[in-house]
């Protein structure tokens, strides 16, 4: 046990240098503005704006607004959208033309944004006059400035992730405003204490920039998931490519629709345990890197410090009390700094507190041995068969657009419909079908003036009756541009396009009646 205790303190101590170097360090970011300032000047290159898409028309078509009125040189950038198995009609917002391409993969199944990606980018291979890519995800909010700020970044390295900013965040629940305010702490901090220090960051699939002769170099670009985004950074640090974190590189994004996320403790430790052989090389960068895969946050590492020094005061311990005392010197004054340098509001340090029993709790949650009892032995007291889909969809006043969720959720065997716009909740009871849910749910949004606009509620949709027990299933009588005289648009309740006209309620057994009428 003893020697087990030695061995989590010279971890915790090495972290507590190794943080009291990122404090000292973000004190002094004179090098860092000088080269950026320098970096301000290069010559623009010529971008391609990479947007994937997948049933997000109203969102594209704010971005697409937004790339057009960026200041960078109308010559030097490209726009290309991926259009993914898009039924809401997304097509209709594009024209191509020289500075916007299309990739429409229309084959009625969606790839998903890793694989599409990577068609993209087998088919740019020839284009020559492309040198850089900066990929963006279609519900990001954009400045005038963004592609300045990517050829910025791209000056300053070959491979670089941007700053996220989450906006609108009253509706968060309390463990997400832990990871929200977690995640400011990383960004303000953590992430640019790093870049100072030239050290690796993780790419964002969602906001990045790399030139293209450096993924053909690689020949590869791994954006799957937040699990395989962070194995392709370890690969990037290897070959001593690191990505930086540029903090100027930025987006906004409502909170509805960012979900923070992390790499998984267990793939960390995987791939952790995959690079150990892989240590004795003279990379810092890249040794740094695979060591912060399991490091422990500031917070806890102050907490399990206080811990030792109690038990180097009252018992015999490997190290002298004074000795950790120094160390644990140097980590809260690392914490101090870190605290100063968040930019954290008054209110946010409550939550930042709350952060180590989030993520111990969140550990203990996932451990094998703990899935174990709670699937043998609380079989009972848990939901089973419980399915659950979330689609963003927009409610209207008459007025205005609205942003909000459904969440369809199927539990044994009985379905219910949740809506939620920020604070706001509506739900409905559980019924047999699906669209019965909808029905109910679409009745109460409407006794307060609000639609839903989804192919449901719209009075071009017919459902069809299929012996399906949902009933999910529908047409569109809408006489969409370049549509045929048999065509037949079979679509989904939750769907929705931009022709959607709110219809009046009726009970799904009327519906069903009136559509074998006609």
């Amino acid at each position: 046990m003893e020697l087990i205790l030695d061995f989590i303190y010279i971890y915790i101590g090495i972290f507590s240098i190794y943080f009291f170097i990122l404090g000292v360090r973000s004190l002094n970011d004179r090098k860092y503005k000088l080269d950026k300032k320098y970096a301000m000047t290069a010559e623009p290159s010529v971008l391609c704006v990479i947007v994937y898409s997948h049933n997000n028309y109203e969102a594209l078509k704010n971005m697409l607004n937004q790339l057009k009125s960026q200041k960078y040189p109308k010559d030097k950038y490209i726009i290309q959208v991926i259009l993914d198995n898009c039924n809401d009609h997304s097509e209709e917002l594009l024209t191509e033309s020289d500075s916007l391409r299309v990739l429409n993969l229309n084959d009625g199944v969606t790839v998903g944004k890793d694989q599409a990606i990577s068609i993209l980018l087998e088919s740019l291979r020839q284009d020559t006059s492309i040198e850089s890519y900066v990929f963006i995800d279609s519900n990001r909010y954009i400045e005038e400035d963004f592609l300045l700020s990517a050829n910025t970044a791209l000056a300053i390295t070959p491979v670089a992730s941007g700053q996220t900013i989450i906006i609108e965040n009253e509706n968060l629940t309390i463990s997400e405003k832990i990871k929200a305010v977690y995640l400011k702490y990383q960004n303000n901090f953590i992430r640019k204490s790093r870049t100072l220090l030239k050290l690796s960051d993780r790419i964002d699939g969602s906001l990045m920039c790399i030139k293209k002769d450096f993924v053909e170099k690689v020949d590869a670009l791994d954006l799957k998931d937040i699990n395989t985004e962070l194995k392709y950074s370890i690969l990037l640090s290897s070959i001593g490519y690191p990505c930086l974190y540029i903090p100027d590189f930025k987006a906004y994004v409502k909170s509805f629709d960012y979900d923070i996320q992390r790499p998984s403790l267990s793939y960390r430790i995987k791939l952790f345990r995959q690079c150990l052989t892989k240590l004795f090389t003279f990379n810092i960068s890249f040794i740094e890197h695979i060591l912060s895969m399991i490091a422990p946050s500031g917070l806890v590492a102050v907490i399990l410090s206080l811990g030792y020094l109690f038990l180097s005061a009252k018992y015999y311990f490997i190290f002298s009390f004074i000795g950790v005392f120094t160390v644990f010197s140097l980590l809260l004054l690392g914490f101090a700094i870190s605290i100063l340098k968040s930019e954290l509001y008054a209110k946010d340090f409550m939550y930042l507190a709350m952060y180590p029993a989030y993520s111990i709790l969140h550990i203990l949650d996932n451990l094998p041995p703990y899935r174990f009892i709670k699937k043998h032995f609380f079989k009972g007291r848990t939901k089973k068969d419980v399915q659950k889909y979330s689609v963003k969809v927009f409610a209207t006043n008459g007025k205005a657009n609205i942003p909000c969720k459904l969440d369809l959720i199927s539990e044994n065997g009985m379905a219910k419909v949740v809506f939620s716009f920020k604070k706001k909740k509506f739900t409905s009871s559980k019924q047999i079908r699906m669209v019965e849910a909808l029905n109910e749910l679409t009745e109460k949004l409407n006794d307060y003036g609000f639609h839903l606009k989804i192919c449901y509620c719209c009075e071009y949709f017919s459902s069809i009756v299929d012996g399906s027990q949902n009933m999910i299933h529908g047409e569109c009588s809408y006489d969409f541009k370049d549509k045929k005289p048999n065509d037949v648009l079979t679509t989904l309740i939750w769907n929705s396009c931009s022709a959607c006209k709110p219809k009046k309620v009726i009970s799904v057994i009327e519906d069903i009646r009136l559509n074998q009428q006609e």
